[in-house]
């Protein structure tokens, strides 16, 4: 169980929001809107693990623009398939991009009026990953950037998630203790174990139930950050 908290921080992706379409899903409609087949370099699932994965070893190593991380992970993909072609790597991220726009994102159910409750009880932050100009852009079609107390982009820093700094630089814009902080997030390497990093209690957002050994272990597990309503109101 949580102990005594005044400041609660939240993960955005896939804890506050979702895209519309998945991964995969934005990638078939990429390929063919590039002209090639939707299975041109094999199964979509296993494409969109290796994409996102080109797209994580990318965001890591190198501060650039959502568009650029792009590029480099389709770069990477199709380097794996002997087609390191620089104009196609474009083509398909920018196909990938006007997919995503068209497509949007939302904040999962009950989200807007569960931020507002509990801002009236803690102090309140979203500490997110990603570059700067795609997580803010999402904060502000969101209507989020005001729904907080404090906003930490990870790209603007510099530094991701499990790193310690985001998670310090969250705290110390709250003006919070670790010990009396939660950070509820929906990846356990970046959020839980960073989270746990630096003292923070965590909360474990899994919607399929999935269970994770290892020696660090979250303070709760919820299937939506919302189901923490009344543990924490």
């Amino acid at each position: 169980m949580m102990k005594s908290l005044t400041t609660v921080v939240f993960d955005l992706d896939s804890t506050l929001c979702r895209y519309r379409f998945t991964v995969a899903e934005v990638l078939e409609q990429a390929l063919v809107r590039c002209g090639f087949a939707s299975d041109r370099f094999g199964p979509i699932d296993v494409l969109a693990d290796g994409y996102n994965a080109a797209w994580w070893a990318a965001e890591e190593t190198v501060k650039a623009s959502t568009e650029e991380l792009r590029r480099r992970a389709w770069i990477g993909v199709l380097e794996q398939h002997g087609l390191a072609e620089v104009s196609v790597a474009r083509d398909l991220a920018d196909a990938y991009s006007e997919i995503r726009k068209e497509t949007g994102l939302e904040l999962f159910p009950e989200v807007e009026a569960f931020l507002a409750d509990l801002r009236v009880r803690y102090r309140t932050g979203i500490l997110t990953n990603g570059p700067s100009d795609m997580q803010w852009e999402k904060l502000r079609d969101l209507d989020l950037v005001d729904a907080v107390d404090a906003i930490v982009v990870a790209g603007d820093l510099g530094f991701f998630k499990p790193d310690p700094r985001p998670f310090r630089r969250v705290l110390e814009l709250l003006e919070t203790e670790p010990s009396d902080a939660v950070y509820i997030g929906d990846s356990f390497e970046h959020d839980i174990v960073g989270a746990h990093g630096v003292g923070m209690q965590t909360v474990w957002v899994t919607p399929d139930g999935a269970l994770h050994e290892g020696d660090v272990v979250p303070d709760a597990v919820v299937e939506r950050a919302t189901d923490l309503r009344e543990a924490l109101l």
